[in-house]
This record gives structure tokens, C-alpha cells and sequence, in this order.
């Protein structure tokens, strides 16, 4: 086990944030592998109840878990992972003029090969699991909860590679009737998990299966059924919540509330995540003198905390709260941020919050003030997705000893793998388009991105090279190759 103190957590999650691309659910086995894998930081257990937690909590997933995932060093965890990305985005932004476009042509060279040995992490975290959870779940069942996850959440990535490989217009193929986000994926594993409970019902099952169906549908961007999604949750409610009480009755699920009292660690660290959102804001106001810095950090912690799914879920939001609200104007905002947030490393929420605060605060008094309000904006982004997961873990422990949590804990990982494969496809999409812009066949630019992993697979798995050397190894390769031939 290598030691824990405040350097190492430090190193380990600035490098984590490095080499951050694809964000959210992408890198959940990169942070496995660090913590678990290799540190032997937390146990697999542990890491997979903390799982499940961040993965329902508002904001950055990763930050979601590091900020619980050990009490003492969560809080420079989260912020030495959130700042890498975030601090090279307002680089970019401050010299977008002169720049900005080559800056981020360069930096796709090199995600090419970081993207690759992310594949590589990804493809390493589903066998790993598989290994180890087959031997507790039926292989027949963990592959049909893998199965179904990717078929719920995939069909916009599959729709892109399509069109991509066979050069069709977007307009072509019709909306994909299964692509919903992993917060409604985790609506309806919680609802088939609480609804039927310890139940060997196969009409109860079947009644589960059929309704989270319908609500699939009545979710995704075909607009099938898209009326009933308010009601087919209500419903979902009302069953889960009668069948949960039910069983109480019968004294099925004795542990249903533990009697464990509250995490005061946690509670503590709720308040200093807290406190550095307060303190930064009020700092960040004495140096601007602006009565708008309240309004913007503000607006900063809800519009995270109505971010449920990954970045992209925040461009929308951002869009509404800053664009509407006048922080910044729709043509930066798509142009410059929004354009430019999905090639950076780590989470694209905080890039996202850090390039309005930039251009809000250049608006206001120069470079300067840019980088204070796009820093505070990070920072808060940062402590709203903290206060939001810790403020949920610490009611998660009441329930912590109930069959259902378990149940919950035990499907989380053949879920999340699921997830996963649709990202490596959404991931392999990205990168490829990166070398299909530069007129290269898209069929060969994915066959490159497919080749880069295959090989670094080789290297790790027959002469053992390192992460770190692989990771650097990618990255510098693909950027010079690819910065000399295009």
C-alpha cells in the first residue's frame, strides 16, 4: 500500500485531471485504478458504494466522489482535479486572438492519444469487474444489465459513428428512440430495485420491466411518448415507494433505516466546502467592487446544481441562466466556450462556469478580473457539486445496512460498464473526428484511434509498461505525428 498524505493525493489527482479527457463516467476507472488498483487507498467495496452515490449527486461526477471518497483529503482532491483543465481553457481564452485556434488544433493532436489510453483504462475496468462480480452475480444477468445500459444510453453515439463512417447527412437517420442520460438509467434501476425488492414475482418483475420501458422511451429525443414522462415518474414514485412500505410491514428489509448517527466528518467538510465558497466570493468582491460578483455566484452553484448527467447537460443550462441573463453574449458563448470546453481536459462543467466567468469579469475590468471571475467560477462549481453529494452521502448512511441499497450497490458496476462502452464509443467518435478534419477517411482515422489502443494494450499487458509512460507516450506521439503530417 503506498502511503496517503496530503502531497500524494495532491499528485495523484492533478494527474488524474491531466489526462481528464472525456470526463464523467470515463473517469471512473481511471480514479479506480489509482485509488484502488494501484495506491490501495479504499477498498473495492467502499469505492463502489461511493459509486453510487456521486453517480445520483448534481455536478462533476469525479468531484462528486472525491469529495467524500476520503474525509480528510477530499477537499484538496477535488479542487487538485477540477483546476488542470480549467486553468489551460482560460490560458486558451486569454490569448484565443493570437491562439486559440492553433492552441486547440494541437491540443486534438494530442487527445488522440490520451483519448486512446483512456479506451485502454476503460476496456481494463470492465474485464476487471467483470472478473470480479461474476463471481457473485450470474454471468447471464450482470450481461444483460450491461447489455440493456448500453442499449438505453447509446443510440446518439451509434447515430454519429454512423453518419461519420458512412458519410450521411445528420438529417437522414432518424432520432434514436433509446438514448437517454445516465440520470434517467439510474431512475430506473432504482425504481426496478425498490419497486420489487426481495419479490421472486415474475409479474412484479415483468410490471417493472415494462413501465421503465415505456419511460425510456417517453425520455429520449425521438419524443415518443414524451407526454407521459412526468406521469410515468409519478407513478414510478408511488409503486417503489408503497412496495418499500410494504415490505416494512412484512419485516422484509429489517435494516431499511440503520441507526448509525450522521457522518460528523462529512458534516464538517460539507461546512468548509461551504466556507471557501463564501470566502472566494466575498474575496472576488472586494477586488472588483461589483455588486453583480453575488448574483454570478450564485447563479454559479444552482446552475451546477441542476447539472445531473455530465457537462453536456450544462450547456443548456448555462445557456439559460448566463446567455439569457446577460453575463455573457451568445456568440462568445458558443463560439469560444462551448466550442472549446469539449477538448480540454476534466470536467466540461468547470471549464464551462470558468469561461463565463472569464469573459464576465473581462467585461468588467480587463485580463485581470477575467481570471478572478473565471477561477471563482471553478472554485464555486467545485463546492456546489461537494455540497451536493455530501449533503447526500451523509443521508445515505441512514439507509446504508438496507438489502435494497445493497441490491443497488451490487448493479451499480455491470450499469456503470454499460455506460462505459457507449462512452468509449462517444470517446472513439471525438477523437477520430479530430484526424477525420484533417481529410483523412473516416474509416482509417478510426482504425488509427482503434490501432493506438491495441498497441498500448500490448505494451501494458505483455512487457508491463506503466500508465505514466503510455499516457505521456500517446499524447506526445500523437502530437508531433500528427502536428508534422497535418
Amino acid at each position: 500500500m503506498n502511503k496517503l498524505n496530503f502531497v500524494a493525493a495532491i499528485l495523484s489527482f492533478l494527474k488524474v485531471g491531466i489526462m481528464g479527457f472525456g470526463g464523467g463516467a470515463a473517469l471512473i476507472p481511471v480514479i479506480e485504478d489509482e485509488v484502488v488498483q494501484k495506491k490501495k487507498w479504499m477498498t473495492k467495496d467502499d469505492f463502489d458504494y461511493k459509486v453510487v452515490v456521486a453517480s445520483i449527486s448534481p455536478g462533476s461526477l469525479p468531484v462528486s466522489f472525491l469529495s467524500m471518497w476520503n474525509h480528510k483529503y477530499s477537499i484538496v482532491s477535488s479542487f487538485a482535479y477540477a483546476l488542470p483543465g480549467p486553468i489551460l481553457f482560460l490560458i486558451l481564452q486569454t490569448g484565443f486572438a493570437l491562439i486559440g485556434e492553433a492552441g486547440v488544433r494541437y491540443i486534438g493532436f494530442a487527445s488522440v492519444g490520451i483519448i486512446a489510453f483512456i479506451l485502454m483504462v476503460i476496456y481494463s475496468f470492465i474485464k476487471r469487474n467483470w472478473l470480479h462480480d461474476t463471481k457473485i452475480i450470474p454471468m447471464w444477468q450482470y450481461c444483460g444489465i450491461i447489455v440493456t445500459a448500453f442499449f438505453l444510453t447509446s443510440g446518439n453515439s451509434v447515430r454519429r459513428l454512423a453518419v461519420a463512417l458512412f458519410g450521411l447527412r445528420a438529417g437522414v437517420l432518424p432520432a434514436p428512440v433509446f438514448a437517454i442520460a445516465m440520470l434517467q438509467l439510474l431512475i430506473i434501476l432504482f425504481f426496478i430495485v425498490f419497486f420489487v425488492g426481495q419479490s421472486k414475482s415474475l409479474i412484479k418483475l415483468s410490471t417493472s420491466v415494462v413501465i421503465s420501458l415505456f419511460f425510456a422511451i417517453s425520455a429520449g429525443r425521438s419524443e415518443l411518448l414524451s407526454n407521459w414522462n412526468t406521469w410515468l415518474i409519478i407513478l414510478m414514485l408511488v409503486l417503489a415507494a408503497g412496495s418499500v412500505s410494504y415490505d416494512a410491514m412484512l419485516s422484509k428489509d429489517k435494516n431499511m433505516v440503520s441507526a448509525k448517527k450522521f457522518d460528523l466528518i462529512a458534516i464538517r467538510n460539507f461546512v468548509l466546502f461551504g466556507l471557501i465558497g463564501i470566502v472566494l466570493t466575498f474575496a472576488v468582491f472586494a477586488i472588483s467592487g461589483d455588486s453583480r460578483t453575488f448574483g454570478f455566484a450564485i447563479r454559479v452553484i444552482l446552475s451546477s446544481w441542476q447539472s445531473f448527467g455530465g457537462g453536456e447537460v450544462y450547456i443548456n443550462i448555462a445557456d439559460a441562466v448566463f446567455v439569457q441573463g446577460g453575463f455573457v453574449s451568445e456568440e462568445i458563448y458558443y463560439s469560444q466556450i462551448v466550442g472549446v470546453s469539449s477538448a480540454m481536459p476534466g470536467p466540461v462543467l468547470m471549464a464551462i462556469a470558468g469561461g463565463i466567468g472569464f469573459w464576465f469579469g473581462n467585461s468588467i475590468g480587463g485580463y485581470f478580473l477575467a481570471w478572478i471571475f473565471g477561477l471563482l467560477a471553478v472554485f464555486l462549481a467545485v463546492v456546489a457539486s461537494a455540497l451536493g453529494t455530501l449533503a447526500l452521502f451523509t443521508g445515505f448512511g441512514l439507509f446504508k445496512d438496507s438489502y435494497r441499497l445493497k441490491m443497488i450497490v451490487r448493479y451499480m458496476i455491470p450499469v456503470i460498464c454499460g455506460v462505459l462502452i457507449n462512452v468509449a464509443l462517444t470517446l472513439l467518435n471525438q477523437t477520430s473526428a479530430v484526424i477525420i478534419n484533417q481529410y483523412v477517411n473516416p474509416w482509417m482515422s478510426v482504425g488509427i484511434v482503434i490501432g493506438i489502443f491495441l498497441v498500448m494494450l500490448f505494451l501494458r499487458t505483455r512487457y508491463k509498461v506503466s500508465d505514466i509512460k503510455l499516457l505521456l507516450g500517446g499524447g506526445i506521439g500523437t502530437l508531433l505525428v500528427f502536428g508534422l503530417v497535418f
